[in-house]
């Protein structure tokens, strides 16, 4: 243990011996300062070498990259050239020798008939596909006997109707001007707007062609990284460009790209490349990744030492000022909590901190006394709920008409009394929960309905029009019978029998199940400012009526915290309805 710090324990904030910053930084500023500027003015003559290095470095990786590059691309399309000269090649041998040599060809004269011509011509196509299953289905092959007048398409269709027809318009369009009599060698072509590479001999009124497009010819060459705007031009033996790949790079990037022709004299091939491709290539990501690791350790160390005297300074003793002032909080009262200061303000984010903390602290002891203040007027709002449950007056009201019935000797109607009142005041003491079934509080106004009618000795029209799929429905005990009994005490129906309804209607609202159910009447309605304070969810209980109305929405705000509506109107034909909109609960 150390005699110095004889109270302290390990890891325990709270026993650091205090300490003055001023006095700190009074004793430490000047011994600090001096190491750091020295090792900075260190770190700016070591880095003048490293910048010279770097550069040189970087100028040597540029170029051998660029080289390597280059050679890929190099070594790529000499291997494409070499594979596709000698599959040009083939295809010329074999044109020639099916034109001048292949019997086949001999059955397409004027002595011959439709069914040899079909046989030839299925020969013809046997032929094709051989030479098609080594060299590629790519290269098509036509057809064309200028004396029966007859084009054949001598490979599958690789290509729409309508450019078949084209094609075939071209082909027969050379031979009748003699374009195909004389040349033994490919020629780049465009037919319908799209670039081909042409082979065509003419012998004995018989030509036989070969057709590639020139996108299938350089598609070996898709697998080349040239760049985001790299491609590959297709020029004549002249240099008169057909056809490329994408548009070529301009403006600073046309500096970025190198450019590598391939001459067609040079492989033996009938056409030139011409590739645009990215300098770096492949191995772009590989210097550029480099540049940035040589360039971050030399920001690194330039701004390294200065950072390590800040930190210290703006970052680590605001931490411990705030780390103590945090362990202190345990020993104070709720009212020194929220007026102490946890940081010396010199740290913004401390700051942000401190503010947060105490409004933390604040909307606590806020909250408390908010949820304190709740249970209190949700203590009394229960009270005040059971103390309406059972009204001494009606209760008395019973009894002296079973007493009245007795006494006049009727027993059948007072025992139907007696049944009607004990169910009633039995569902009464028994509704202490939150939640019934919509069928038991049904059956609650029911019985209420049989106990006036038979107290009354007056005829109620009662209809009950509800869903058996929402009978399950759960919804708060005694909602249904405070509207009833506002009618059977408030409504004139005008001589008429009092008519009272309960129905009911599924809604949706997003997404969620809700059930309608409405209460109507044909009485007077209700007043006017009723109807307006309801909406206005004012109070109703000023003059001391409508106390059940108004515990109603109470209770259905307390349960369903605001997801519901009542609304009370007044019909046109005479009457008031009450619709309440409730969410579908299930036991």
């Amino acid at each position: 243990m150390d005699s110095t710090f004889p109270n302290r324990k390990l890891k325990t904030v709270a026993a650091l011996k205090p300490f003055n910053y001023n006095d700190l930084m009074k004793n430490q500023g000047r011994n600090r300062a001096y190491p750091v500027v020295q090792i900075l003015r260190k770190t700016l003559l070591i880095s003048v070498p490293v910048v010279i290095i770097f550069v040189i470095v970087s100028v040597f990786s540029f170029l051998e990259i660029r080289k390597q590059n280059n050679l890929a691309v190099e070594n790529a399309v000499s291997i494409y050239q070499t594979e596709l000269t000698e599959r040009l090649n083939a295809i010329e041998h074999f044109v020639q020798w099916t034109v001048f040599h292949d019997p086949i060809l001999d059955s397409f004269s004027t002595e011959g008939h439709m069914g040899d011509y079909r046989k030839a011509s299925t020969d013809l196509r046997l032929r094709v596909s051989d030479m098609q299953y080594s060299t590629g289905s790519e290269y098509m092959y036509f057809f064309y006997w200028d004396e029966g007048n007859l084009f054949i398409n001598a490979s599958d269709m690789a290509v729409t109707y309508d450019r078949y027809k084209t094609i075939r318009k071209r082909i027969i369009s050379d031979v009748s001007q003699g374009l195909t009599s004389g040349g033994l060698s490919w020629i780049p072509t465009v037919i319908g707007g799209k670039t081909y590479l042409y082979y065509a001999i003419t012998y004995s009124h018989r030509t036989f062609v070969s057709l590639v497009p020139i996108e299938d010819l350089l598609s070996p060459l898709g697998s080349l990284n040239l760049g985001n705007h790299g491609n590959i031009k297709f020029q004549n033996l002249k240099g008169d460009t057909y056809y490329q790949t994408a548009a070529s790079p301009s403006g600073f990037l046309d500096y970025y790209y190198n450019e590598i022709v391939f001459r067609g004299e040079d492989a033996g091939l009938p056409f030139t490349l011409v590739v645009n491709s990215d300098m770096l290539g492949n191995y772009g990501k590989i210097f550029f990744l480099q540049f940035l690791v040589f360039l971050t350790a030399l920001t690194l160390s330039f701004i390294m030492g200065g950072y390590i005297l800040l930190t210290y300074k703006k970052v680590i003793l605001p931490i411990r000022i705030f780390s103590e002032n945090l362990s202190k909080m345990d020993s104070l009262s709720g009212v020194e909590v929220t007026t102490l200061d946890l940081t010396d303000g010199k740290l913004q984010e401390l700051n942000q901190i401190n503010d947060q903390f105490k409004n933390l602290i604040h909307e606590i002891t806020r909250l408390r006394i908010n949820i304190y203040e709740a249970e209190l007027d949700q203590n009394k709002f229960r009270i005040h709920f059971l103390q309406q449950q059972i009204k001494p007056h009606f209760y008395l009201n019973c009894l002296t008409t079973i007493d009245s019935m007795l006494s006049l000797g009727d027993v059948s109607a007072a025992q139907k009394m007696l049944s009607f009142t004990s169910k009633y005041f039995r569902y009464l003491f028994q509704a202490d929960k939150d939640f019934v079934t919509l069928s038991n509080e049904i059956s609650h106004a029911e019985d209420y309905l049989d106990i006036q009618m038979m107290r009354l000795s007056e005829d109620i029209d009662y209809d009950c029009d509800i869903d058996d799929s929402n009978m399950d429905v759960l919804i708060p005990p005694l909602l249904l019978i405070t509207f009833i009994e506002n009618i059977i005490k408030h409504a004139d129906s005008k001589g008429n029998v009092l008519k009272i309804t309960v129905s009911s209607k599924d809604l949706e609202r997003e997404g969620s199940p809700f059930v309608a159910i409405s209460i109507a009447d044909n009485g007077q309605g209700f007043p006017d400012e009723i109807i307006e304070k309801i909406k206005n969810k004012e109070d109703l209980t000023e003059d001391g009526s409508h106390i059940g109305i108004t515990n109603c929405i109470r209770r259905l705000s307390l349960l369903y915290d605001g997801n519901f509506d009542l609304s009370i109107e007044n019909s046109v034909t005479g009457g008031a309805v009450v619709t309440l909109v409730l969410p579908k609960r299930y036991q």
